[in-house]
């Protein structure tokens, strides 16, 4: 790790210890009306508005210890105005939609709605594909093992013979976070070298043909985003050539249906 990394990390905890005293004392409130993100940020499930999140969030990362699949992080020093603050990377991990929701429940100061606990209220964002003529699936191309092999890397649970393998053991007796990690990379494996429809057949949503479906276009087949796609980003971490993203806050009748240019 460099020394910039350490010193980046350390500036994080520091500032995360000074949100949960901020809440305590009221500072951490006073403050928060001035926060402004530059950007949209992808936030957890059960989010509240963004103006609203920067006020309530205290920066505590209980909802990051209680995720079983590593998927939140803290902003470091590079997130501006809402350092310190929970939120998702799907290019190195996607939000899998656990059935619980234990990030909602787990936060204390209402950034994550508890009563959003239930699919039907998670809008995280909406998936976009950006570069339709590199798709694998309309190349007719099969997945190759280095796009399995990046989701390894992207695993911390993993033994060191599981990462250096590149193939994981299910024995049963795993702790429960183990084992829902192991099991997508169990149901990726089965791509390897096989034609890709990843997107589709990995989404994690209940019912994931209402989320994203594979559609006939020329000779070969293209991811369709529709209607009950909740921006998890599952699709974009496990896309062998990163041909999607997702766009924060947005749902599908604002950016399909009336036709909003975020390309």
């Amino acid at each position: 790790m460099s020394l910039e990394d350490k010193k980046r990390r350390k500036f994080v905890k520091q500032m995360t210890g000074l949100g949960v005293l901020g809440l305590a004392s009221g500072v951490g409130i006073y403050f928060a009306p001035d926060l402004k993100a530059k950007d949209l940020i992808l936030r957890p499930p059960g989010a509240v508005s963004e103006d609203k999140f920067l006020k309530l969030c205290i920066k505590c990362g209980q909802c990051l210890q209680v995720c079983p699949y590593d998927s939140i992080e803290l902003e470091d020093i590079d997130g501006g105005a809402s350092v310190g603050m929970a939120y998702i990377n799907p290019h190195k991990r996607g939000c899998y939609l656990c059935s619980a929701f234990p990030c909602m429940l787990a936060c204390p100061s209402g950034a994550l709605n508890h009563e959003h606990d239930d699919i039907k209220y998670v809008e995280m964002g909406i998936a976009l594909l950006t570069n339709m003529n590199s798709c694998l699936a309309l190349k007719n191309k099969n997945v190759p093992n280095s796009a399995v092999d990046k989701i390894y890397n992207h695993t911390k649970i993993l033994s060191s013979n599981e990462r250096k393998n590149k193939k994981v053991n299910i024995t049963g007796l795993e702790k429960e976070k183990d084992k829902l990690q192991k099991i997508i990379l169990d149901k990726l494996d089965k791509f390897r070298d096989k034609p890709c429809t990843i997107c589709a057949d990995m989404c994690p949503y209940p019912t994931p043909i209402d989320a994203i479906g594979m559609i006939k276009k020329d000779d070969g087949l293209i991811p369709e985003i529709k209607e009950a796609c909740v921006g998890c980003g599952a699709c974009v971490e496990l896309c062998p050539v990163s041909i999607l993203k997702i766009i924060p806050r947005e749902d599908y009748t604002s950016l399909y249906k009336k036709g909003k240019n975020h390309g």
